[in-house]
């Protein structure tokens, strides 16, 4: 990406944009109980595309981190927290071992589902019952497909934006290689 310099301001732009998405979001009422469209997640994902799966870390956890600190650390920062450990860990080894095989929209469907997973595994770690958590499976699933894909595209979008084509990106990611314009 150029600099170290320019780097970190790319870094630091995807953390704020995704912690205000993330701010934004949660203000509104879910679309159907538990259930967000996810949108911060993008940040992440352009911050894995366009730099590479340890800026992708940085900027989901310092958003998550940040978020919980605005909005409290209680059920959902601990279900947001697992669930972004379980979508970086899609995304790093679905991207980088599985790259030619995964589009973006694929690997924001797999995160999706990583992240709705962990999250319905922290609720039935603290409520000591699957009983609560399973039920919300089918749901979980089902959403994790349409936030996925949407989430997806919005990368998708965002990597179009001059400041990140302004130079070769390195990453090793799928999308790194075949970005159109």
């Amino acid at each position: 990406m150029g600099s170290p310099s320019r780097r970190l301001v790319l870094d630091g732009l995807l953390v704020a944009l995704g912690l205000a998405v993330h701010q934004a979001e949660a203000a509104l009422p879910p679309l159907l109980p538990g259930v967000k469209p996810g949108l911060a997640n993008v940040f992440g994902l352009v911050a894995f595309v366009a730099l590479g799966w340890r800026d992708a870390a940085a900027v989901t956890l310092l958003r998550v981190f940040l978020g919980g600190l605005f909005s409290g650390l209680g059920l959902a920062f601990l279900c947001s927290l697992g669930g972004s450990l379980a979508a970086l860990a899609a995304l790093i080894l679905l991207g980088r071992f599985v790259p030619d095989r995964l589009s973006l929209e694929g690997l924001s469907v797999a995160q999706a589902g990583a992240f709705n997973l962990a999250q319905l595994l922290v609720v039935a770690l603290l409520l000591g019952s699957w009983g609560v958590a399973l039920p919300y499976a089918p749901l979980l699933a089902t959403s994790a497909l349409v936030t996925g894909l949407g989430t997806g595209l919005l990368a998708r979008m965002l990597l179009r934006h001059p400041f990140l084509a302004a130079s070769p990106l390195p990453g090793g990611s799928c999308e790194t290689e075949r970005r159109q314009p």
